[in-house]
């Protein structure tokens, strides 16, 4: 079972001892995962729930250790100076004993906690875990980390013990204040129609494809969260040169830019997007971008240059109700 919160969530009623945990990083302690310095060694307190059987049924002692399922972001978990989080099918026997068979001599690798007798707390004292996050680490703003525990334990009252390791899929999850970070850049060359002056509208809508411009040209983002992307043009999608005036049709030549899906011809057209997280390595983050002539310009004032400038506006959130996964679009 996850627990949100040991504070709130109910003691199990089982026939058979057994635990769940919660770790929580203070609010002060917060990943960027765009630093160069990563996270070194924050503390990051434990604690543990016991399960309770009907009467005077209690979960007494229990040894366990963490187990990384696959995929997990490569974090570095130790207590008490020796690392508890292991790879899957790594662990070595863990946990092997209780304090009360080996006198703890085999504790070292483990997390192993007494809960003492019937009216002592459900709740263990916080176990102060040391957590290391390596810089780059692709974690989420917003979500947690979650771990299998493999763990035995002794049952006290008519309680059942359970000696040989078992294990609670997602039965952890220590949350990092990840911040919700982005990198953005433009990939490519710039959006050039070429030389147009010769050309006509009808020839132009004839043959759209000879006036768009490049596929290879993109957005790239990096984000450990969601992020919203607004577009926005100087000229309102239109070309125009220096000194030209956007009221006279004779001045201006109109485009569209297509990114996300979406055809673009004017700033309120577009609005705001939400997309779901790039990761820190960007393998969600590429967006291409494309323009798209409407006019030509044969019928237009000669002039050696229009132009215009697109800006488009990347803002990282921490969580989001709906985002699309905008890679490719």
């Amino acid at each position: 079972m996850v627990l949100a919160s040991p504070a709130t969530a109910q003691t199990q009623l089982s026939a058979t001892c057994g635990i769940t945990g919660n770790a929580t990083a203070p609010a002060s302690i917060t990943y960027d995962p765009f630093s160069p310095a990563g996270l070194s060694e924050v503390t990051i307190p434990l604690v543990l729930r016991r399960n309770r059987g009907l009467l005077t049924g209690r979960t007494n002692e229990v040894s366990l250790v963490l187990t990384a399922p696959s995929g997990t972001p490569p974090l570095e978990v130790t207590y008490l100076g020796y690392r508890v989080l292991y790879a899957e099918g790594a662990t070595a026997g863990r946990p092997r004993s209780l304090n009360s068979r080996d006198n703890g001599a085999g504790a070292a690798g483990e997390i192993r906690y007494d809960f003492g007798n019937l009216f002592a707390s459900d709740l263990s004292a916080p176990l102060n875990l040391r957590v290391t996050v390596p810089p780059g680490t692709d974690l989420s703003a917003g979500e947690p980390i979650v771990f299998d525990i493999l763990y035995i334990c002794s049952g006290e009252g008519g309680m059942l013990s359970v000696p040989t390791p078992v294990r609670d899929t997602g039965a952890l999850r220590i949350n990092v204040n990840t911040v919700s970070a982005l990198q953005a850049y433009y990939a490519g060359s710039a959006l050039d129609f070429g030389e147009i002056g010769d050309a006509t509208t009808a020839a132009v809508l004839a043959a759209p494809d000879r006036y768009t411009t490049s596929l290879a040209n993109s957005l790239r983002v990096r984000s450990s969260g969601p992020f919203e992307v607004r577009v926005r043009s100087q000229n309102d999608f239109k070309l125009t040169y220096p000194g030209g005036s956007l009221s006279d049709a004779a001045q201006t030549i109109r485009y569209s830019a297509r990114f996300l899906g979406q055809d673009v011809t004017s700033n309120a057209s577009f609005g705001t997007r939400t997309c779901a997280r790039a990761g820190i390595g960007g393998e969600a983050g590429t967006l291409p971008l494309r323009a798209t002539l409407k006019e030509g310009g044969s019928a237009k004032t000669p002039a050696p240059n229009y132009a215009d400038t697109i800006s488009i506006t990347f803002t990282p959130i921490v969580t989001a109700s709906s985002a699309t996964s905008c890679a490719g679009l």
